[in-house]
């Protein structure tokens, strides 16, 4: 049992009523490059044992025509809203999502998500980007698949405001899987409030065939807890579906914003439990990807870990990072640290 704990208010969760959900937050059918229709995606990760699915198709095949099966015809985006609300409608135990994947130029794709219309063509002006999200304040953003590229974001507060998350793994092992930590370290040091996601980008029909996911932690399963959670970053980039994962610092929870003063101490609590794997080590790392603390060779299913440490100004995020047996590892989204003027002045 997890000794009761109260979390900061903006949380609202009491991490007794914490609930762990597991999907793909970016995933392709045949509307674009995919497999399948919506339905037949969405009941193919269901019978996988996913809790929820965003299908993500490609922009620049949602304004293309459809015949639906009543003869009447509707446009690709309007079809896959309507496959969506029909899905939902059916099961109250799996969540069903839409957004669209859109190519920015040069920073990479993005998962454009919880929008009620959309755009064609590549991202190229960010300010015009911005005019758009902000026309559409319920939207939020995802970096997929990070490369080299993405460094060239640099640090932009309103848009700091809808990109969320990023992708830690892209793929569906045994096909080609690839991490991105260093660029979420990069973009983290620069200043962006990102979230820790992992995606199998499905362009054939095997939508929740492989463990690479993302958690998401809620008190409940619904459209509304779902994107509040990658909205807070209450999720993690998992390659284990079995995995439950959290941590804390001075009771600000998973994804928070913590103000440290003076002679003040850095509290972690840490959690994590996987029914079917052992875990094997766990790193708490900082700017840089620089780790400030290793626990080695813990071979346990569950461990539940206090750590305190001394502020330092110069460390602005903290996550934590899960190594598996089978090669497999975890990541979670951050804690973000702000120095107090009596701090920075001291």
């Amino acid at each position: 049992m997890i000794k009761k704990r109260k979390l900061p208010e903006e949380t609202n969760l009491n991490i007794n009523d914490l609930k762990f959900y597991y999907g793909i937050p970016h995933c392709h059918t045949a509307l674009s490059t995919g497999r399948g229709t919506p339905i037949e995606a969405l009941e193919y990760g269901k019978k996988n044992g996913l809790d929820y699915m965003i299908i993500t198709d490609h922009n620049g095949y949602l304004n293309e025509q459809i015949r639906d099966k009543d003869g009447s015809t509707l446009t690709k985006w309007k079809f896959l809203q309507k496959c969506l609300y029909k899905f939902n409608k059916k099961y109250d135990n799996f969540i069903a999502l839409y957004g669209f994947e859109s190519h920015s130029y040069p920073w990479g794709d993005l998962n454009i998500i919880n929008a009620d219309t959309y755009f064609n063509g590549t991202i190229t002006n960010l300010n015009h980007f911005l005019l758009w999200l902000l026309s559409n304040e319920n939207t939020l953003v995802s970096i997929n698949h990070p490369h080299k590229t993405i460094e060239k974001l640099n640090f932009n507060l309103y848009l700091d405001k809808f990109i969320c998350s990023i992708e830690l793994g892209n793929g569906s092992p045994p096909n080609k899987y690839s991490r991105y930590d260093k660029y979420y370290f990069s973009l983290l040091d620069k200043g962006w409030h990102l979230g820790a996601i992992n995606s199998q980008d499905n362009h054939r029909m095997n939508f929740g065939e492989n463990e690479n996911l993302t958690g998401i932690i809620s008190t409940s399963l619904s459209k509304e807890s779902i994107i509040n959670a990658f909205k807070n970053r209450h999720c993690f980039s998992t390659e284990s579906k079995t995995l439950k994962m959290f941590f804390t610092i001075n009771s600000t929870f998973m994804g928070g914003n913590l103000t440290i003063y003076k002679n003040s101490n850095l509290d972690f609590y840490i959690y994590a439990e996987d029914s079917e794997k052992k875990i094997n080590k766990i790193e708490i790392l900082t700017n840089g990807g620089t780790i400030v603390k290793n626990l080695n060779n813990i071979n346990l299913n569950r461990i539940k870990y206090i750590f305190k440490k001394n502020t330092c100004f110069q460390e602005t995020w903290y996550i934590i990072k899960i190594y598996l047996e089978d090669k497999k590892n975890a990541i979670s989204s951050p804690i973000f640290i702000s120095a107090s003027e009596e701090f920075l002045n001291s």
